[in-house]
């Protein structure tokens, strides 16, 4: 027998058991009162509708979600500092608010603390200390202030200070006319404020030519205080003016002196000096009280 006939014969006889399977399962017949447990469970799963009982549920909370209002909660604001770039680091800077202020400040009186280390700056402009300006200085000092040899060494310590500032040679004036402001500042209308700038200004010019020179270094600086005192330029220039006038009056003096003329002829040229000097000192002594 083929192959071929084997084969179609066991499909035959497989087909043929499953047609008497599905015959003796139709013949079986379940009980009454299951099928009607059943038929029971059927009817009720459907009448619940589980599906939409579900989605319902589901609805309804959604819809109390939406009711449900969350707070609103706000954050403090920060505000971020605002940062400015330079737009040139080599800018010339501003003139200060207190810059300013103190540029227009009428200063009524120094202290004598504050006159003297300006003086000392004076006499320190031009590089060099004389001997015959330091006579000079302790002779302002003495008449200024009783105590004044106790607390020489202490103003005089604070000047140098200041001019140790100096970082290059060129650096010099600059650094003195600092020490001068800062003084003015440190002195200005203070309770023990006593002396008036006009006076100040008077005794720069004593130190700037105590050694027979007027260097324009020691010119520079007393324009630039007299401008900080707020001095009048007028003022300035003839106190300036008069101050030289009596300068020139003790060199023809010292020269008179010298000469071999009759006594009587020296002593007339001697007097009529001293006179002028006089007149040129009552002037100043106006200028300082105006």
């Amino acid at each position: 027998m083929s192959n071929e006939k084997k084969g179609k014969g066991f499909f035959s006889a497989f087909q043929g058991a499953l047609n008497t399977v599905k015959e003796k399962a139709q013949e079986i017949k379940i009980p009454d009162a299951v099928q009607g447990t059943l038929n029971t469970v059927r009817e009720k799963v459907q009448e619940a509708n589980v599906g939409e009982a579900i989605q319902g549920a589901v609805n309804a909370v959604s819809d109390k979600a939406r009711e449900i209002k969350v707070p609103e909660i706000k954050l403090p604001e920060v505000k971020l500092p605002e940062i400015k770039m330079p737009t040139n680091l080599f800018q010339k800077k501003e003139t200060s608010a207190e810059e300013e202020i103190t540029s227009a400040f009428d200063v009524k009186a120094l202290s004598v603390r504050s006159v003297m280390k300006i003086i000392y700056y004076m006499m320190s402009v031009d590089g060099e200390i004389l001997h015959n300006e330091e006579d000079k200085y302790d002779e302002i000092g003495r008449e200024l202030d009783p105590e004044y040899d106790k607390k020489k060494e202490m103003i005089i310590s604070a000047c140098k200070t200041q001019m140790l500032k100096v970082i290059d040679p060129e650096d010099y004036y600059a650094v003195i006319q600092d020490g001068v402001e800062e003084a003015i500042r440190e002195g200005a209308n203070v309770k023990s404020a006593i002396v008036a700038p006009k006076v100040l200004l008077w005794d720069l010019m004593t130190i700037a030519y105590s050694d027979g020179h007027y260097d324009a270094k020691e010119r520079q600086l007393l324009k630039y205080t007299a401008r900080k005192l707020n001095i009048d330029k007028s003022i300035f220039l003839e106190m300036e003016s008069s101050f030289l006038a009596i300068m020139d009056l003790d060199e023809e003096l010292e020269w008179i002196k010298k000469t071999d003329r009759p006594y009587l002829t020296i002593e007339s040229m001697v007097n009529e000096i001293a006179d002028r000097k006089t007149a040129i000192f009552e002037s100043v002594k106006d200028l300082i009280s105006l």
